[in-house]
């Protein structure tokens, strides 16, 4: 065969590839500027302070200018991935633990938007003002509640017992609601407790607790808590709206970021704070841009604490 009956094959394979990607690009331009699949959006949330983004996006018209009308729905008692993937929701916030899990477990999320990372002062271990226990070493062995098994705020103290060569173990986690934390820990029914803003502010200044641990100090400040995600599927089905998606939340998380105020002023429409208390607590941060490549983050600190058998995979998305 002849050099130039050689050349043909190997041309028309770079033809096909570009002839391909030329295919694929212009697939993913219609898919970021093309009308949704469904304009009609119900999203989960929950009344706390990480979902903010959400309402201030309803609020300023960011989804209309996409072509949606997205309505924020409570998700209850039942997980928001199991939700998610029971088609409850077309769109949910989902915990960044919670999704490298069910990641790792063959459930693939796919995340549209982050929606806030931990900053000093959202959330603390607490312990009775008399309490013998004086910081987080003297907690192995006793009983802590925490708002779920398997979130940052176990990790988190597990992280910190595990570099002072502790057994963090040997720690009793007992899920408990928000409003009950202080109650219970009061009077006796728990040691500790990780409590969350939007009540840490006030549980503080009622006192007769005493703080051991501000859980998102030092190295964990900004780590990522919350972001709102997908099914695998529904992005497949659903591409142009997923961008839409994509677009209106991006707007909300750049004005959220630029107006901590009016975050403030949006808390006591969808959660039971009050506005002169939605002016004092600690808000969490809010990015001015999704960057997946933080979830990584809680993946290594996962890994750190050998919460799955093998190294935590991560999806394409947050590489």
């Amino acid at each position: 065969m002849g050099s130039s009956a050689r050349l043909i094959p190997a041309l028309l394979a770079r033809v096909v590839a570009a002839l391909a990607a030329l295919t694929l690009a212009g697939a993913v331009s219609h898919a970021q500027t093309g009308k949704p699949e469904k304009p009609n959006i119900t999203f989960g949330v929950l009344p706390i302070t990480n979902y903010a983004v959400v309402y201030l996006s309803v609020k300023e018209g960011y989804f209309q200018q996409e072509g949606l009308t997205v309505t924020p729905r409570m998700m209850g008692g039942a997980s928001s991935v199991a939700a998610l993937v029971g088609g409850d929701f077309d769109i949910a916030g989902v915990t960044w633990t919670a999704f490298l899990l069910s990641y790792n477990r063959g459930i693939e999320l796919v995340p549209v938007s982050e929606a806030d990372r931990g900053v000093s002062g959202n959330a603390a271990y607490m312990v009775k003002a008399d309490s013998p226990i004086k910081s987080t070493a003297d907690l192995v062995g006793k009983k802590v509640g925490v708002v779920t098994v398997g979130g940052l705020c176990d990790y988190l103290l597990n992280d910190d017992l595990r570099k002072k060569g502790l057994d963090f173990k040997a720690i009793s986690y007992t899920p408990i609601g928000v409003p009950d934390m202080a109650p219970t820990l009061l009077r006796g029914g728990i040691d500790a407790a990780c409590i969350p803003e939007p009540i840490l502010t006030a549980v503080k200044e009622r006192g007769g607790l005493r703080q051991i641990m501000d859980i998102f100090a030092g190295e964990n400040d900004k780590l990522p808590i919350v972001g709102f995600s997908v099914t695998a599927k529904f992005a497949a089905a659903n591409p142009n709206t997923v961008a839409a998606l994509r677009r209106a939340l991006d707007k909300g998380l750049k004005f959220t970021n630029q107006n901590p105020d009016r975050l403030r002023e949006t808390l006591p429409t969808y959660t039971p704070l009050k506005l002169e208390h939605a002016k004092k607590i600690a808000i969490s941060y809010n990015p001015p841009s999704s960057d997946f490549a933080q979830v990584k983050r809680v993946a290594d600190l996962m890994d750190r604490l050998g919460v799955l058998p093998t190294k935590v995979k991560l999806p394409p998305s947050i590489r």
